[in-house]
């Protein structure tokens, strides 16, 4: 037996519209618009402060400078300021004097052991030593 073509083209939208009915949301609307969050403009740092920060986090690190960017300087007092870096993924804390002279760069995110060996790889190649030999375990 054969269903007449005429029911199954009223049939038919509403099979459709079905799984969109479900889809459809039961709350209100809200009314109110959703704004994007930005994060707080921050005046620029100082150069005078920034660019030496910038090298020795470089060669501490043994990465390019343009790697690292400086966050935020705020002066602690006696012409000592700190300079908040940010180190490829990591946080760093630059002491610096007001006329340039850094005088510590700490890193203030704990490492993993990924970034231990790579930093120790990189010490050594620049101390000209080549990697030591990973010893295979042999088992009985």
């Amino acid at each position: 037996m054969r269903l007449p073509t005429d029911i199954l083209s009223r049939i038919a939208p509403l099979v459709i519209l079905i799984p969109l009915a479900a889809c459809s949301t039961t709350g209100a609307p809200s009314m109110m618009p959703t704004m994007p969050t930005f994060a707080p403009v921050r005046p620029p740092v100082n150069a005078t402060l920034a660019q030496p920060c910038i090298a020795a986090a470089s060669s501490k690190y043994f990465m390019g400078e343009s790697n690292i960017k400086a966050i935020d300087a705020e002066p602690v007092g006696g012409g000592v300021n700190q300079v908040r870096l940010k180190v490829d993924l990591r946080d760093a804390m630059c002491t610096v004097t007001d006329k340039g002279k850094v005088r510590s760069v700490v890193d203030t995110m704990p490492k993993s052991a990924d970034q231990l060996a790579a930093e120790e790889a990189a010490a050594r190649k620049a101390a000209g030593q080549a990697a030591p030999v990973k010893k295979s375990k042999k088992s009985s």
